[in-house]
């Protein structure tokens, strides 16, 4: 299982808090070795310059005149250890009872503990019989402590807010470019607006509206070339059709094989103009698929049980819909056999169109096979009718669907989900 946050700004926030915990890792470790340690070193220094002069005062004198001046200077003074050590010892208090031993002269310690309410080192004094002095730290460290750790977490936080920000400046516009991305592959031209964001998300969009536009020029420039050759072709297919009527002697089976073949270029012409504008320049509108069905079935050369409801509205392309309905019904009747059955039903918020043969079926390879454009199946023809179909499912945010039957035929399964 991946842990990792898969977003911009989970990334960034991961990022920018494995730096602050570095950061205060190190800060941690460089702040003992360049400040704490040495620090310690001079108080330690300090502390036992101060012994040698506390304890030469009460050799010189006496040991209760020195406890005497040590309070006049505003020290605790006590004939006994100091109570039991602070619960929470700062890093730099341990660094000094760490150093104390090798720093001090011998028959001095260092212990910690408390006066009144601030933190105090209490110093042993090399004196008979031994006396203790407390030297008072500044009782606010802990509150200094706090302020450090607002002031880290603060600055987590504004960090995170900028990462926030920039995730925010960052993805809109890269949602929004591929939320367009469909139709920018398309040739379509999507309203992306004033492309906001950084320079290199506004160059990506120039791009690909750039790219956007040139698939767009071709395939107007295919569409024209087409609508040239089908006009050049279908010309003199017009005329060999008429020629052959008018052959005084000719055989009538070889008439009517020439006329079929003339019929089948046509279709061929039609499939491939078909396949080629692919239904990207119709524009949807509001249609009852219970109607398209009806005539597409009306309209074939076998006879179909039709099952459909009394109204099927939607939004789509109607000429897309109809040829791909179209292709379905000629794909069953040219590769299978009756009894031919066209069912249109809900699905959810999707409209299911079934057309069912009793034919041999495909195995689930071929049915993956066919899909593709100019895969042919026995029955010879383009191989284009179910790419064609394939392509105006996935304009309409659906999907074509190949099953077989039990016991045996094909169930070719049209998903739209148009509004």
């Amino acid at each position: 299982m991946n842990l990792l946050p898969r977003s911009v700004f989970g990334q960034l926030a991961l990022v920018i808090g494995l730096v602050l915990l570095g950061a205060a890792v190190l800060a941690v470790a460089l702040g003992r070795e360049l400040a704490t340690r040495p620090a310690a070193e001079r108080l330690l220094r300090a502390m036992d310059g101060f012994a040698d002069v506390a304890e030469e005062l009460a050799r010189s004198q006496s040991r209760d005149r020195a406890a005497e001046h040590l309070r006049r200077a505003g020290l605790e003074v006590s004939d006994a250890p100091p109570p039991s050590p602070a619960p929470r010892v700062a890093p730099f208090m341990r660094e000094l009872l760490e150093q104390a031993p090798q720093q001090l002269d011998p028959g001095r310690e260092v212990r910690l503990g408390r006066v009144g309410r601030a933190n105090a080192v209490w110093l042993k004094l090399d004196t008979q019989p031994a006396l203790w002095a407390s030297l008072a730290f500044d009782r606010r460290g802990d509150g200094v402590l706090r302020f450090s750790v607002l002031m880290l977490c603060a600055g987590a936080a504004l960090v995170w807010l900028a990462a926030a920000y920039y995730a925010r400046r960052l993805v809109l516009p890269l949602r929004r470019l591929a939320r367009s991305a469909p139709e920018l592959v398309r040739g379509e031209a999507p309203e992306l607006g004033a492309m906001e964001g950084p320079r290199e998300v506004q160059e990506l969009a120039q791009v690909l509206t750039e790219a956007s536009d040139e698939v767009r020029e071709a395939a107007q420039e295919r569409s024209l070339m087409l609508a040239g050759i089908s006009h050049d072709l279908r010309t003199p297919l017009t005329r060999l059709q008429y020629a052959a009527e008018l052959l005084p002697e000719a055989d009538p089976e070889l008439r009517a094989g020439m006329h079929r073949d003339i019929a089948e270029i046509d279709a061929i012409l039609s499939q491939f103009i078909a396949y080629a504008r692919d239904g990207r320049d119709e524009a949807a509108e509001p249609l009852d698929l219970a109607v398209l069905c009806r005539n597409a079935a009306s309209a074939s050369e076998q006879t179909w049980r039709l099952e459909t409801p009394t109204y099927a509205p939607m939004i789509g392309k109607p000429m897309a819909l109809l040829r791909a309905v179209e292709n379905l019904l000629v794909n069953a009747q040219k590769h299978g056999a009756p009894p031919f059955c066209l069912r249109l039903r809900r699905e959810g918020e999707a409209w299911r169109i079934d057309v069912e043969d009793g034919g041999p079926g495909l195995s689930a390879r071929d049915a993956e096979r066919v899909r593709q454009p100019f895969a042919r199946g026995e029955g010879g023809g383009t191989g284009l009718g179910l790419a064609i179909v394939d392509r105006v499912a996935r304009q309409h945010d659906g999907e074509l669907r190949l099953s077989p039957r039990s016991p045996q035929g094909l169930s070719a399964t049209l998903v739209l989900r148009g509004s």
